[in-house]
């Protein structure tokens, strides 16, 4: 392996160097101005390929970092689906067989709410970002397919015009755990004070989705179990839109709100 010393860079022979310090002594030799000498060619000589390695190590340890987090990411989404299957299937095919018994005409409907459903997560929504209106239709098709479970006596609403989304483009099942969620807390007060009220408008460019529901307390020892949760889906936010969002969450006794602004690209 072959070494180049100071004195090799600098093209100072050593039988020179030597008789230097003989003849000045080693006060001249390692005075200031000699060593600034000898110093700057050698960091001009070595500073470029370390400088070099440095911002590809950079670029390497960022590039890594971002593939983690992405792929962390595509776990959670992958995660959701699956979740909403088994969660959301038994009391959709419980509701549509009690209603086919009666020969009521709303299983029909139903069927092909839940149909849309099951295309949606297994089909179009395999993709970094999906159709908005997509994605409106899947919100719309689960809030009637769970309005059936609460009855007429629950006030239950989802305001959304699919024809204003255009061809705008969002990542898929972004909004979904908050309308999961407020299915889930609203149970805890009585059917007759059970409302959800939730819209979706689009304008200039700027995405409004806005859903709040009733509370109330649980009856003793019973516990409402989530799905991704507020913390992934707040990660998934600030991954897949720095800077392009702001999300708003009012929680107290009598209500839960969330107002999600989101910039559409």
């Amino acid at each position: 392996m072959y070494v180049v010393t100071f004195l090799e860079i600098t093209d100072v022979p050593v039988k020179e160097f030597l008789g230097r310090v003989v003849g000045s002594g080693w006060k001249d030799t390692f005075s200031p101005n000699h060593l600034l000498k000898i110093f700057f060619p050698v960091l001009m000589t070595v500073a470029p390929p370390m400088s070099l390695k440095l911002v590809l190590d950079i670029i390497r340890t960022t590039t890594r970092t971002l593939r983690l987090e992405r792929d962390n990411l595509n776990l959670e989404v992958d995660f959701l689906r699956s979740q909403l299957n088994p969660h959301f299937l038994f009391n959709t095919l419980n509701n549509i067989y009690s209603l086919s018994i009666r020969n009521d005409a709303l299983a029909s409907d139903l069927i092909m709410h839940l149909s849309e459903m099951m295309r949606y997560t297994l089909y179009d929504s395999n993709t970094e970002m999906v159709p908005l209106h997509l994605e409106a239709e899947f919100l719309k098709n689960y809030v009637e397919l769970e309005s059936v479970r609460y009855g007429k006596n629950a006030s239950i609403h989802f305001d959304c015009d699919t024809e204003k989304m255009g061809s705008y483009q969002i990542a898929p099942l972004l909004m979904f755990p908050f309308v999961e969620n407020a299915f889930k807390y609203s149970h805890s007060t009585t059917a007759d004070r059970c409302w959800i009220h939730a819209s979706m408008d689009v304008s200039d460019n700027q995405l409004r989705f806005e859903i709040s529901n009733s509370k109330g307390e649980l009856p003793e020892g019973k516990k409402v179990s989530g799905g991704i949760g507020l913390t992934n889906t707040r990660k998934r936010l600030i991954l897949l839109y720095p800077d392009q969002h702001i999300l708003f969450i009012e929680n107290n006794p009598e209500y839960y709100k969330v107002v999600l602004t989101l910039k559409l690209n």
